[in-house]
């Protein structure tokens, strides 16, 4: 139907079989032309295209903000699905939610059949996360991410988290209470990760790409319910680490911090540096890191060099003996590039006697800058790492000390 005039003519009105007719048409004279372009040609037939192919109303779909992933009593899978609720949203600061849970063999059954319980077909662009419990974990998760990656209709930026609850649903369902959507909470606070460094921030297309990549483990961060005087938050802290695509162990939130440093992917965080009778005294925040690998082969075994620079600002002093008398500046930037040595060393040795996980891409970084000397230890990798001697030099840098250079001094 065309646009009504204010006069109540007519304006421009045609019927659809004449416009198509005159479309088609333009098309024959366009085809009979040799001269006519391709750009003239679809912008011809785009004109009798009169809406999107994939068109859905809103009020058709549930739109999934995030799923948990558990195992039910018969060891079957179970998919709890945080579902946005528009219902009344238009008179709401923000629209609620309600969880739904099937279990099936598979989780494109899952997915298909809980349109029986919502009576809407599942929408998934808006997804943040997806929840996966440890016990699910340990048993392998390409049986669990394969649909997601493969549909068409899902997107390959959601956040991946290991569940350090016993269930991934319970954490899933942590604002019950409230109107809140937990996942697109998560979400946000994935990507202000960054400020504290406690936990890989990991998508699922990147984990995807560990599984795939020869030289590197997978990793996904671990969230748990942090309870206190009796309220109960999310925290994401500490890394699940994996063997091809099954959960092997843990990381705690300080080994995380040095397991991005040593990748060089480390943004921010904070350094807590001792005193000389070994208490806590100081706090470092982490300005900026750069890590370098240098590889080589000695005596038929490789070696490797870790180096790490890190600038930092003094942002506090735990003391009443002031620093500048008892110690100077030089002397914390000292001790604190020990203590980093010693964490990178301990690190790396847990992960080569414990796990044989290459975490940190010591692998990658063979083949991207030694593609010659990769091509020897690639077939057998995990035992190469084993044994792989690892030799660090780390060097920190106090560029600033806030907003004052001396320590709070108590009077008499």
């Amino acid at each position: 139907m065309g646009y009504e005039s204010a006069a109540g003519d007519d304006w421009n009105a045609q019927p659809e079989t004449e416009a198509a007719e005159k479309t088609g048409e333009a098309v024959m004279r366009s085809l009979r032309r040799g001269g006519a372009s391709l750009i003239s040609l679809l912008l011809l037939l785009s004109l009798g295209l009169t809406g999107c192919w994939n068109y859905a109303e809103v009020d058709d779909m549930a739109i999934v903000a995030g799923v948990a992933i558990d195992k039910d009593e018969d060891g079957k899978l179970l998919l709890t699905a945080e579902i946005v609720d528009t219902g009344g949203a238009a008179d709401k600061a923000q629209a609620g939610y309600k969880m739904v849970s099937l279990s099936g063999n598979t989780m494109f059954e899952i997915v298909r059949n809980m349109i029986s319980m919502t009576g809407k077909k599942l929408f998934w662009s808006h997804a943040k996360a997806i929840i996966i419990s440890e016990e699910a974990a340990r048993e392998g998760l390409v049986k669990v991410i394969d649909w997601y990656s493969r549909d068409t209709e899902t997107r390959s930026d959601v956040f991946i988290f290991v569940s350090g609850e016993k269930t991934a649903r319970e954490v899933l369902n942590l604002n019950s209470t409230t109107e809140a959507i937990l996942s697109f909470e998560l979400a946000q606070m994935m990507r202000d990760e960054k400020y504290t460094n406690i936990a890989p921030a990991v998508e699922i297309w990147d984990f995807i790409d560990k599984l795939e990549t020869s030289g590197i483990n997978a990793t996904a961060p671990i969230i748990h319910i942090h309870r206190k005087n009796g309220e109960r938050s999310e925290r994401v802290a500490g890394t699940a680490l994996f063997l091809k695509d099954r959960m092997v162990g843990k990381l705690s939130g300080d080994e995380t911090k040095t397991m991005l440093m040593i990748k060089n992917v480390l943004q921010g965080g904070v350094l807590v540096v001792d005193d000389k009778r070994g208490n806590p005294a100081y706090s470092l925040e982490i300005v900026s890191n750069q890590t370098k690998l240098k590889h080589q082969m000695v005596d038929g075994r490789l070696r490797m060099e870790i180096r790490t620079e890190t600038k930092t600002g003094l942002d506090e002093v735990m003391t009443t003996d002031g620093f500048l008398e008892n110690e100077t500046i030089h002397d914390i930037e000292q001790r604190a590039a020990e203590e980093l040595q010693a964490d990178i060393l301990t690190l790396v040795h847990k992960m080569q006697q414990q796990y044989d996980a290459d975490i940190f891409g010591f692998g990658e970084s063979l083949y991207e800058n030694q593609p010659k000397l990769w091509a020897e230890v690639k077939d057998h990798w995990p035992e190469v790492f084993a044994g792989l001697e690892v030799n660090v030099k780390s060097k920190v840098t106090i560029q600033s000390s806030a907003k004052t250079s001396r320590a709070i001094r108590l009077g008499d």
